[in-house]
């Protein structure tokens, strides 16, 4: 495989990146809540009339509606073109970037909590739990908003491109299989419309 397509929308910013043969570029922006305005336009800037031959994402934990629309638009596009799609964790893909074989990742999870994964060489250790910002705090987290808890950063643009230097080379030699399913660590905050509460008994 030629071109290999990283999409990571976990978080309010959402990245791409591209893999042309090794060559690997990518692509930042702040969506806010705008991913699904935002996203196809990206893709398409960034393939440059390119054809992915396979497609990844990441499939959270992160925003439950940037997860929704990345691994809505790598269907998608994998469906159309009739692609191999692939799917990687938001903290392996952190713990991937900080380049740290043994290490705890963190990202948001929502009303003020992170979510968190130990990697110990370069293995998760467990599921990933919700956990207050006060018990993280110097503890040597990595991911994103860890610099709030004394750690070190890392982005969505950092995540997919050591998301895509993991993967695609397994992908080229058909180390891994397809499949990629959203991961939630709690249920989507949503509340009744004004219409369903006027309409409720």
């Amino acid at each position: 495989m030629s071109t290999i397509l990283c999409i990571d929308t976990a978080s309010d910013r959402f990245a791409l990146a591209l893999d042309r043969d090794g060559a690997v570029t990518s692509f930042e922006t702040d969506a806010a809540q705008d991913h699904s305005r935002l996203l196809l336009p990206a893709i398409k800037q960034l393939l440059a009339g390119d054809e992915p031959e396979a497609v990844l994402v990441v499939t959270g934990p992160g925003a439950y509606a940037g997860i929704r629309v990345g691994i809505a638009t790598a269907q998608g596009l994998a469906l159309a073109k009739t692609l191999p799609l692939y799917g990687i964790g938001t903290l392996e893909a952190a713990a991937l970037a900080s380049g740290q074989r043994s290490v705890t990742v963190v990202h948001p999870a929502g009303r003020g909590e992170f979510a968190v994964q130990r990697f110990e060489n370069g293995m998760a250790q467990g599921e990933p739990r919700i956990a207050p910002p006060e018990s993280l705090l110097a503890t040597g987290v990595v991911g994103e908003g860890a610099s709030r808890l004394l750690g070190i950063e890392i982005g969505a643009r950092e995540r997919a491109v050591a998301a895509l230097n993991d993967r695609a080379r397994k992908i080229r030699k058909g180390a891994i299989e397809p499949g990629a399913e959203a991961f939630y660590l709690r249920e989507p905050n949503i509340t009744l419309s004004r219409r369903q509460r006027a309409a409720a008994p």
